[in-house]
Formats: structure tokens, C-alpha cells, sequence
């Protein structure tokens, strides 16, 4: 009897997925909602936060950088903003731009005094703005914009590019 467990054990742990997984190859913003887009861990940590509140929409990217909006002119966009009621926010933005976006984000954003960096294809730009924490990323076709006042977990920005691109 005991062998009979150990092989369904076996079974079951081969069949369990990894702690993340990769979503943006073919990603549709469009058809996707926000638990969709954020790693479990992350999800867990929102969503247990004492009084946070989720609010969906298919808004733009809520940056600062407004003509970067405008250049990138994204095509679908799904945005994900945690609110709790001492009204620190953190607003995240994906969206669908073209597969050279990168290039021209590079340029608008260490225009505006952005700090940025491209690693394994993904760029990286990160500024305080009148908005708050501001962290940009874009991987093909994919933008990701986050906004952060007066709350931002720990690793947000890494723990959502693991689950995208790694």
C-alpha cells in the first residue's frame, strides 16, 4: 500500500506547475484581468493587505509621461490599481505597444531623467515624478508602467517581470 502512495505522490508533484509562469509570449492584455497578470506570491501579498482595495479598468497607462503615452500609443491595456484607505496607491498599467517600443521608450524616458537599463531584451527605467515612484519596463510588445504613493511591496517591479519574461 505504501508503494501505491509514494507513485501517486510522485504523480502529483510532477504534475504541480512551477511557482511562476511565463505569460507574455502571446499575451492579449485585452482578455486578461489583473490576477491574470501578477505572480501568486505578490497576489497573496495584495490581497492580504488590511483593507486594500483592487479596481480594474481598461485605462491607459497612468504615468506621468504623457507623451510617452502618446508615442507608444498602446493598443489594449488593462490597469490594476491597489488603494487602501489611508489612500496609498499602487497603480500598475499593462499594455500592448509595437515590438520596437523599447527603443523609443529609451529615448522619451532617459529624456525626462529616468534612470534605465536593458537586461535579457527588458527595459528597465525607474524616476521619482510628481505622481510618485514611477518604474517603466518594456519587453517586445509588451509595456508595463507602474506607479507607486506612499506604498510599494517589496520586489513588485522583479516579482512582476519574473512572471512576464523569465
Amino acid at each position: 500500500m505504501g508503494g501505491g502512495t509514494a507513485g501517486n505522490a510522485a504523480t502529483m508533484l510532477a504534475a504541480t506547475p512551477t511557482p511562476h509562469v511565463v505569460v507574455a509570449e502571446g499575451l492579449d492584455v485585452s482578455a486578461s484581468d489583473c490576477r491574470d497578470l501578477y505572480p501568486n506570491d505578490l497576489w497573496n501579498e495584495l490581497t492580504w493587505t488590511s483593507d486594500a482595495i483592487l479596481s480594474q479598468s481598461t485605462a491607459g497607462p497612468a504615468t506621468a509621461m504623457t507623451d510617452l503615452v502618446t508615442a507608444l500609443a498602446p493598443t489594449a491595456a488593462r490597469t490594476c490599481t491597489w488603494t487602501d484607505s489611508s489612500g496609498q496607491k499602487v497603480v500598475t498599467t499593462f499594455a500592448t505597444v509595437a515590438e520596437d517600443a523599447a527603443g523609443m521608450a529609451e529615448a522619451s524616458l532617459r529624456g525626462q531623467g529616468f534612470a534605465c537599463t536593458t537586461t535579457d531584451g527588458t527595459l528597465v527605467c525607474a524616476s521619482a515624478t510628481d505622481a510618485g515612484d514611477e518604474h517603466q519596463a518594456v519587453h517586445g510588445s509588451l509595456w508595463v508602467t507602474t506607479v507607486a504613493s506612499a506604498w510599494y511591496p517589496e520586489d513588485y517591479d522583479e516579482r512582476i517581470a519574473t512572471h512576464l519574461w523569465q
